[in-house]
């Protein structure tokens, strides 16, 4: 969603993927709509939750990045526990509460599961608030099915927090543990590859966050 420069989702859409706005009066004085903004740079990352490793280690199954992602490894230095992507490209418009009144975006390279014998890919995930949907495209068992709308999360539950820059310097743009839970696409390809549906589209999946940097967008004259 990040906010998908260091998240959302990005992928896919986008991606968080949280709150403080004294620097967006100035960047857009007058203006009738909510400030607008492209991010520059930044990194998003997507955790696993507890709940959903306690049931892919249930079936064996493990945990690794779609280059160019990276991974995250747990206290113990090899268990993987989530991804880390850099953002094709994010935007933004932030309410007075921190709020994102629009965000879209899309994340460089995924995360994979697999055994010995399966394995699920989803790749250049992108989120969009206008439907509240991530999107991903997605590989079962080497064959590529398409791009899908494979989990969602609650809008209410986004806060973005926007740090100003120095004069003539981009904002900071930041964005934490952003819940993320699976649609019946994805569970559905879940099954498919694994023969087994260890979820449901009630449980958090992942947990999304994310922080870079961000530049105002000019705002066009109100009639």
């Amino acid at each position: 969603m990040d906010f998908t420069r260091r998240v959302f989702v990005s992928g896919a859409l986008a991606a968080s993927f949280l709150t403080t706005l004294s620097g967006a009066a100035e960047a857009a004085p007058g203006a009738a709509v909510d400030p607008a903004f492209t991010v520059l740079d930044g990194l998003s990352e997507l955790r696993f939750t507890d709940l959903a490793l306690q049931r892919l280690r249930s079936l064996g199954i493990t945990v690794y990045a779609v280059a160019p992602a990276t991974v995250i490894t747990g206290a113990d230095g090899s268990t993987v526990e989530g991804v880390s992507m850099r953002p094709e490209y994010g935007t933004f418009a932030l309410s007075p509460d921190g709020t994102p009144s629009h965000a879209a975006g899309r994340g460089l390279g995924g995360v994979g599961l697999r055994t010995g014998q399966a394995s699920l890919e989803i790749a250049d995930i992108r989120g969009d608030l206008t439907d509240n949907k991530v999107y991903a495209f997605l590989k079962v068992n080497d064959q590529w099915i398409g791009e899908l709308p494979l989990y969602t999360g609650d809008p209410s539950q986004i806060r973005l927090a926007l740090s100003p820059g120095a004069p003539n310097q981009p904002s900071t743009i930041k964005g934490t543990n952003i819940p993320v839970t699976p649609t019946q696409e994805a569970l559905d390809a879940f099954e498919k590859a694994f023969g087994s549906s260890l979820f449901t589209t009630q449980d958090t999946v992942f947990t999304a966050s994310g922080q870079g940097h961000a530049w105002p967008l000019p705002v066009s004259p109100v009639s």
